[in-house]
């Protein structure tokens, strides 16, 4: 089964909103990026009271923190709609710190990697991990195309772990899809090819579908 959670990436809490009203009733989790301008070079809203005064409308949230040291902001971000905290291998400095204090929150933990970075670099913390999130493009910005050269770091991480659920943020859209399931992954995040879409429902679906004639 495909989960394909809308990706959302605003400046201002009123423009996070608007993504939510509409996509409220379609999904029921949403993928919000955090950006510090630190860790990655652009910026989102990372003020943790502005997105808690969101309406969320019963919408869980996958909390990607794309932010230097988020060790130091785990309880800030520990807000009651967030079921899950993504955080980036290349971020972190203590993974079993990391581990600790998002057990401690309750909350799920996911580890990110970028292009770049050697899937090796998670392989010891796999076990203790919801899911891990293979990073399609370079973090920061949409509407970027994929990067091929990840799926063979999907691969490695399935094989490894084939039970453990892998997700793909980045470059995601009918195309790269196909090649994204078939290296592993059973998680596609989605931003440009969702909400710039003439119709948001059927992209959505479109998306979802195993079918592939309907692509």
């Amino acid at each position: 089964m495909i989960t394909v959670w809308p990706a959302i990436l605003e400046k201002n809490p009123h423009d996070i909103q608007q993504r939510i009203d509409a996509v409220a009733g379609i999904v029921s989790e949403i993928h919000l990026d955090v950006m510090d301008g630190d860790f990655v070079p652009n910026t989102t809203v990372h003020d943790p009271a502005a997105i808690a005064a969101l309406d969320w409308k019963g919408l869980k949230v996958s909390l990607h923190l794309m932010i230097a040291r988020p060790e130091l902001y785990v309880r800030q971000w520990a807000l009651p709609s967030v079921s899950s905290m993504v955080v980036h291998r290349e971020a972190v400095t203590n993974m079993e710190q990391m581990i600790k204090l998002v057990r401690e929150v309750d909350k799920q933990l996911a580890v990110a990697i970028n292009p770049h970075t050697s899937s090796y670099a998670i392989t010891d913390y796999l076990d203790q991990l919801a899911f891990v999130m293979v990073m399609g493009v370079e973090p920061g910005f949409a509407a970027q195309g994929f990067n091929s050269d990840v799926l063979d770091k999907i691969k490695f991480l399935h094989e490894q772990k084939p039970q453990l659920a892998i997700a793909v943020d980045g470059g995601v859209n009918l195309q790269t899809k196909w090649p994204i399931l078939a290296a592993g992954a059973t998680m596609l995040c989605a931003n440009s090819y969702l909400f710039k879409a003439d119709n948001l429902i059927e992209a959505y679906h479109e998306l979802r579908s195993t079918d592939r004639t309907s692509s």
